[in-house]
């Protein structure tokens, strides 16, 4: 059954939301409608309300970008933390969870024109980027496009994967997504998970950082102020594998948006009690809700 969100509020006293497809629509798209003033309205009734992504992007690069939008830390939300927050401090701890004996990297794809180089997440790190691919201790993923433009269809990829995955080099993946929303309108395009994935399938080792994996999500639950426990907390996403998935196992409460983002793309090319039903146990939501939006504040 769908519920409004207004209907929750007073359930929860902490709210993690996911960005993209939650109340970010696309780089071109920017705030979807009414989501500021309910992140506002959840902060003014004393909830805590945190910010965990999936994006690559540094945390404070991610705060920039949503503060030109109006949307600030404190008034808006707690924190935000990414995945590419988490991947930074991997990467500065040095501890990776396979040998590298030579410090060095090989990236898949190249940098995309509308983030911030990969070099931030290992600025002040031992590692740097190796292009002999012999030398380098694990390959990294990054944003995936052919020639500056997003792409809807992972199999363009194939060839390049065909050929790395079987040099057997540890495979790190910052970002599970397999898709994301870009564009306006926006539509779903092909981000790192779904690469890791490709290479996993033609014998790849893949580590992954981000959701739906325990650790982001401690670290998230651990910049809640105080005692905080897993049944007061809504984590709230568009992506069933990474968001539901990822709170479910760490005995969070979740609900699925359907009318944005990635679930409302399956909905609309499936039928539509199907596209829900048919999800795994393990994926399906305790809350389904059309929008992240308070109506009539």
């Amino acid at each position: 059954m769908i519920k409004a969100f207004h209907d929750l509020v007073d359930c929860y006293d902490y709210f993690l939301l996911d960005a993209y497809g939650v109340f970010w629509g696309s780089s071109e798209v920017g705030m979807l409608p009414g989501a500021a003033d309910t992140m506002a309205h959840l902060v003014s009734r004393g909830k805590k309300v945190g910010i965990l992504s999936n994006s690559t992007q540094t945390a404070g690069k991610e705060k920039e970008k949503l503060a030109r939008h109006g949307v600030q830390e404190g008034s808006h939300y707690h924190f935000l933390l990414t995945s590419g927050e988490v991947t930074r401090g991997v990467m500065l701890s040095g501890k990776l969870p396979f040998a590298t004996p030579n410090k060095r990297y090989w990236l898949f794809g190249a940098d995309h024109a509308r983030f911030s180089p990969h070099v931030a997440i290992f600025d002040g790190s031992h590692f740097c980027e190796t292009k002999r691919l012999e030398e380098a201790d694990f390959i990294y993923i990054s944003i995936p496009h052919i020639q500056g433009i997003d792409q809807e269809n992972p199999d363009l990829f194939l060839e390049q994967v065909q050929e790395i995955a079987v040099k057997g080099i540890p495979v790190l993946c910052p970002n599970p997504d397999h898709f994301a929303h870009e564009g306006k309108p926006a539509r779903p395009v092909v981000r790192q998970g779904m690469i890791a994935q490709m290479l996993k399938n033609h014998g790849a080792s893949v580590h992954y950082i981000g959701k739906p994996f325990p650790k982001v999500f401690e670290k998230a639950l651990s910049l809640f102020e105080g005692d905080v426990l897993p049944q007061q907390v809504l984590m709230i996403g568009d992506t069933p594998e990474t968001d539901i998935r990822g709170g479910r196992q760490m005995g969070l409460a979740t609900a699925l948006v359907t009318k944005t983002g990635i679930m409302n793309e399956r909905i609309a090319h499936q039928n539509g009690s199907s596209a829900i039903t048919e999800l795994p146990h393990c994926d399906k939501p305790d809350h389904l809700i059309e929008q992240f939006v308070l109506y009539g504040i």
